[in-house]
């Protein structure tokens, strides 16, 4: 069985044709045969057939495709031709079977001829890899994904086309190109090379006024159509004939080709400077620097990955190791940033790099991704060299720059834990400690400056967390700005929204850095990444992107982890439960912060903070209802609750007080998030529920409120025409007895209440939180404990007396009056009416 792509899409079997019925089932043979031997995911054979709009049985009709070429294509030609392998396709060609692969065979046959300074051999090789085009490759496909797989390699076969004619011209071919050139020039007129090679075959035919003739032509469509000059190649050839240069008419070495050159004893030198001011790290440097291990087979090429979050100093690490390095490898030392400001680099273009430094050049250094990698691996094989690849963002983009043999090494920098890779070592850089923080900031301000204002100088390094790069940046513009002192810039990034401003000098930003691994993200990563930024928390738990994406918390996890591993998420795990919690670096925080405001709209920002919120209302009120007995039922407290399945519930709440603890300082901050955003009724539920949570486990500056009620506030604030003004008073009051933990966050989402004639709502919040105070407040010794303000919390929570609306206060106010008798109580225990946080108010 044979395939033909390299023009019209044809299938042979035995000599004769096999005609392919169905325009879809010859656009995925298209797509198969374009990736032969390798699995072509069914997404991609959708967008070959439907572009952007594929119905919504696409998979399907895929499938059936997939069976009818099985069925046309002979069974016996070779066995498994198609099979079916995750996420996708796979077709299988052998030796011979597709014309592409016999092209390329032929191609690089020519080019090492070339090398070998063989050039009618490699003549030979390129006319008979060119005879088997017939045509523009697979034409007839209009598949848009079908045309852009194939535009390489009508490139490619242009290439070896002008490879071919300029070998001819060198060798003074008897007939010469002219004809064959003019046609293509013809066909491809902006195309320098191909006018370059015909202004020269023209001329050698003593056609000197057609030579010239070419070039004005060429200089008239180039100025037409792009507005550019000719480049240099072209006017040096054309200043060449008019002076009718001798060089031109010697077919052995015209002036404009370029000879092949090998030079495998070149050794090459490409590592940036060493850093003068490199700081500490002593441990990591000797790890990279450190002999290594020879025993087993010794076969394979010895790697160490170098991992880290942006901005931590893993080039500089690098570099100082491979400098250090370097005498061990004697044979040479290759470098290259594998990220530019325009996104990865592409390994061919590094490839290229590689072998010009190996002493490669011209037509010797192949064109395509394979045969480059090929030929690297063949001039490192025996030498000693040292490969270092800098911020690497994936293994794809590492793997074609591995040399084969282990006399090598290879030192990859890369913000991903790289896991993908087959690495003998990896190290993950931290930040600096506090002392080599500001022994950086010394090296580079001066001593004497950071000397003078030690607590300026360390809490510079804090805003910088540390980060190497952060840093650096902060000391040169201090030794820029010799005026300044330490403590100005300080205040400069103390700032929270300017500081990323402030971290920049030059071309060199913090935000610079922490962009192209945010742009390396897959959209879902991106978006998540967003909108964690409303999250105003300390830390939270994985299930938080299922509410923030409006998805299932399995499928959130995915991007979740994605910003883990591109260290954008710090991930602590409790060494006790073995849950993990996420949290943003602050300077990445800030970033994203500016990246939500960019890029969501304010609807689409508030809808999945109401999301999260509802989902936190929910397990708030579960965990309170699992630790107050099954026949205590939901709080009615109002907020749209999102409910999360049972499993999910189960494994989150199996120990309700441990999850309280571990979400409380979340949940505390989401009940002032809510009220502030206006989410009044969900900053009431959370905050209601944590009443009775917070009784049942006692945190250590709860034990230091105090009750401080007075009569009169009370019976003010529990007569059924109590006022607002009451009210008010009746939560200044509050906020003197009770300013720490549950209590002041309580009182927060009241106040705003008021203003928005919430009365009834923000009297409930105020109360609950006098009522709190006053039954933790501590007892005199041996007194009979209170009952828990649960008990009588629990009915208004149950029937909904503290349900949504507006409206008088006398709701409220039963239950103030149902708290009057407890706190007479307590103060007969004698329990203080006032403390340390206590305030006389007056009612207004």
């Amino acid at each position: 069985m044979e395939f033909r792509i390299l023009g019209p899409l044809e299938s042979v079997h035995g000599g004769a044709p096999v005609d392919i019925k169905g325009t879809r089932q010859r656009t995925v043979l298209a797509l198969l045969l374009l990736e032969a031997n390798h699995i072509v995911p069914t997404d991609r054979l959708v967008d070959g057939v439907w572009d952007k709009a594929p119905p919504t049985t696409s998979r399907g009709q895929i499938q059936i495709c997939i069976s009818s070429l099985r069925r046309q294509l002979p069974a016996a030609a070779l066995p498994g031709l198609i099979t079916t392998r995750s996420p996708g396709y796979r077709l299988r060609v052998a030796d011979g079977q597709l014309d592409l692969h016999a092209f390329e065979s032929g191609v690089a046959a020519g080019r090492r001829a070339a090398a070998e300074r063989q050039p009618e051999r490699a003549i030979r090789e390129f006319r008979a890899a060119l005879d088997l085009w017939h045509g523009p490759a697979l034409a007839g496909i209009d598949s848009r994904l079908v045309r852009h797989g194939v535009a390489h390699l009508d490139e490619r076969r242009l290439v070896v086309h002008e490879e071919c004619l300029e070998l001819e011209l060198a060798t003074g071919a008897p007939h010469g190109p002219a004809g064959e050139l003019l046609a293509l020039v013809a066909a491809h007129p902006l195309r320098e090379r191909l006018r370059v090679l015909l202004m020269t075959a023209l001329y050698r035919a003593g056609r000197q006024a057609e030579a010239l003739e070419e070039y004005r032509k060429a200089r008239e469509i180039l100025i037409e159509e792009l507005g550019i000059e000719p480049g240099e190649d072209l006017r040096r050839l054309h200043r060449a004939i008019l002076s009718g240069d001798p060089d031109l008419v010697r077919p052995t070495a015209p002036a404009m080709i370029e000879p092949v050159v090998i030079a495998p004893t070149r050794v090459p030198r490409l590592l940036p400077a060493d850093f003068a001011d490199f700081t500490g790290r002593v441990d990591l440097a000797r790890e990279l620097t450190r002999p290594r291990d020879t025993a087993g087979p010794g076969t394979a090429v010895p790697i160490t990955v170098v991992t880290g979050r942006c901005g931590v100093g893993k080039t500089t690490l690098a570099v100082h190791a491979a400098h250090r390095l370097a005498p061990d490898f004697p044979d040479g030392q290759l470098f290259a940033h594998l990220t530019s400001a325009d996104g990865p680099v592409d390994p061919r273009d590094v490839l290229g790099r590689f072998l010009r430094a190996l002493g490669l050049s011209g037509s010797a250094i192949p064109d395509g991704l394979e045969e480059r990698a090929e030929t690297y691996r063949d001039l490192l094989a025996g030498r000693r060299v040292l490969v270092v690849l800098d911020d690497a963002t994936a293994e794809s983009q590492v793997l074609p720059l591995l040399p084969g043999t282990p006399e090598c090494r290879v030192l990859v920098t890369s913000r991903r834990r790289f896991t993908g890779l087959p690495a003998a070592d990896r190290l993950e850089v931290p930040a600096f400690d506090p002392d080599g923080s500001v022994e950086l900031l010394a090296r580079i301000a001066g001593r004497h400056r950071i000397a003078a204002e030690p607590a300026a100088a360390v809490a510079l390094c804090a805003a910088c967390e540390h980060l190497p790069l952060a840093l650096r940046i902060v000391a040169t513009r201090l030794a820029a700005r010799p005026h300044w002192s330490v403590s100005d810039l300080v205040a400069r990034l103390g700032n929270g929204s300017r500081r990323l401003d402030e971290l920049c000098y030059g071309e060199v930003s913090v935000r610079g850095s922490i962009a192209p691994t945010y742009e390396g993200l897959t959209p879902e990563a991106r978006r998540l990444f967003r909108l964690l930024a409303l999250l105003q928390a300390p830390g939270f738990a994985s299930w938080v992107g299922a509410p923030l994406l409006g998805t299932d918390p399995l499928r959130a996890q995915d991007p979740l982890e994605e910003l883990a591993e591109c260290y954008l998420l710090d991930v602590e795990v409790n060494a006790g439960t073995g849950v993990a919690r996420y949290r943003f670096p602050e300077l990445v925080y800030t970033f994203a912060r500016e990246r939500l405001a960019a890029d969501e709209p304010a609807g689409v920002r508030r809808a999945a903070l109401e999301r999260t919120l509802g989902v936190l209302l929910f397990l708030l009120g579960e965990a309170r209802r699992r630790q107050r007995g099954a026949a205590s039922s939901g709080p009615h407290v109002g907020g749209r609750q999102r409910v999360f399945s049972a499993e999910l519930v189960e494994r989150l709440l199996a120990d309700p007080l441990a999850w309280y603890a571990q979400e409380r300082p979340w949940i505390l901050a989401a009940i002032r998030q809510a009220a502030a955003a206006g989410f009044l009724e969900h900053a009431r539920g959370l905050a209601m529920s944590t009443v009775t949570l917070s009784e049942t486990r006692t945190h250590p500056d709860a034990g230091h409120a105090v009750v401080g009620f007075g009569d009169e506030f009370v019976e003010a604030a529990s007569a059924p025409d109590a006022s607002t003004r009451a009210l008010r008073a009746h939560l200044r009051l509050a906020e003197a007895d009770a300013g720490a933990g549950e209590f002041r966050t309580l009182l927060d989402p009241a106040d705003p209440g008021y203003g928005r004639g919430e009365e009834r709502q923000a009297g409930v919040l105020a109360v609950a939180a006098r009522a709190l105070a006053a039954n933790v407040a501590r007892p005199r010794a041996g007194s009979v404990p209170s009952p828990p303000v649960g008990d009588l919390v629990e009915p208004g929570l149950d029937s909904g007396a503290f349900g949504s609306g507006t409206g008088p206060v006398g709701d409220a106010g039963a239950w103030v009056r149902a708290m009057i008798p407890q706190a007479r109580a307590l103060r007969a225990e004698g329990c203080p009416s006032g403390g340390p946080g206590a305030a006389t108010v007056r009612a207004e």
